[in-house]
């Protein structure tokens, strides 16, 4: 299992509150000792992703950790956009700020982090992943994109695709940025498909307390509801690789057709695998509502 990990995010907060739980995984586990979060991506132009992210680190007590967006943003948001709702009641006058690309951000935590050190998780779009892979050097480091990510990350952790072969909005919404992470991205990789988390439903529970995290659920989808996991499990597989709720396909490939179809070809030696649950879903859902429910440990809201 692994021990420690120190986490370069992406998100697309704004459509759905499983990104909301997942950063709530990441802030847990790092007061527990598990995890440390370096930078935070949001891969949307949506306005209030950025200060909602901010809302949840400060919720947590960690509001120094840096959070990159897409720009230039705009009100082009999801028509259930909790976190509106989120950064319009809980967002302060420095948390609105508009934030730096997310690029810019990832190349400064990459270059000031150990070579193999960092485990980079994706939950949303791949567009900010993909520009990182095309940037050029710049003052936080000397290396391209694809050099830089291949000399600091250790292993990314994707929430998108099907498997062993399907469709899934992560991929079908930007297909060109999808096939050149998949074809470009200089490190192992570790999909969790669609199918992993429809039936691990969470929230519940934490949907009827107050604070931050209850009232992205309450807001996304009301008091006492739930929602799927997905990013959640990506998070917590990322971090954890609890052998008890995870297994691993064998190595291979993961393809993108022009539909933006994810299909998998076990290949000796191949960079990606697939995640599939080890237990039933119920079991994996009470893992990471414990998580949900625990309050934060540096307490300063």
């Amino acid at each position: 299992m692994q021990s420690y990990a120190r986490l370069l995010v992406e998100t697309d907060v704004f459509g759905d509150v499983d990104d909301v739980g997942a950063l709530a995984v990441a802030h847990h586990l790092a007061d527990v000792g598990r995890c440390e979060i370096i930078a935070i991506g949001v891969n949307t132009p949506s306005r209030f992703g950025s200060q909602t992210v901010r809302v949840v680190n400060r919720w947590y007590g960690r509001p120094g950790i840096p959070v990159g967006g897409l720009l230039p943003l705009d009100d082009s948001v999801f028509e259930l956009d909790y976190a509106k709702t989120i950064a319009e009641t809980h967002a302060t006058e420095g948390e609105r700020a508009e934030p730096l690309p997310a690029v810019q951000v990832h190349r400064r935590a990459l270059g000031e982090s150990d070579d193999g050190s960092v485990t980079v998780v994706s939950l949303g779009f791949l567009n900010n992943l993909r520009d990182l892979l095309e940037s050029a050097p710049d003052e936080h480091s000397p290396l391209d994109g694809r050099e830089l990510v291949g000399r600091k990350v250790r292993r990314a952790v994707v929430m998108g695709g099907y498997f062993p072969t399907g469709h899934e909005y992560n991929i079908t919404e930007d297909i060109p940025a999808a096939q050149a992470f998949v074809e470009t991205w200089p490190t192992p990789v570790d999909f969790l498909g669609w199918e992993v988390g429809a039936p691990v439903v969470t929230g519940k529970r934490i949907s009827t307390q107050d604070g931050v995290i209850g009232d992205a659920y309450r807001a996304y989808n009301g008091a006492g509801t739930g929602r799927e996991s997905w990013d959640l499990l990506a998070m917590h597989a990322a971090i954890t690789d609890d052998p008890e709720l995870y297994r691993s396909s064998a190595p291979g490939t993961v393809e993108i057709d022009a539909t933006g179809r994810t299909t998998f070809h076990a290949v000796a030696g191949g960079a990606h695998r697939f995640i599939s649950l080890a237990c039933p879903p119920e079991v994996a859902a009470a893992a990471l509502d414990r998580i949900l429910d625990a309050a934060p440990a540096l307490a300063a809201h």
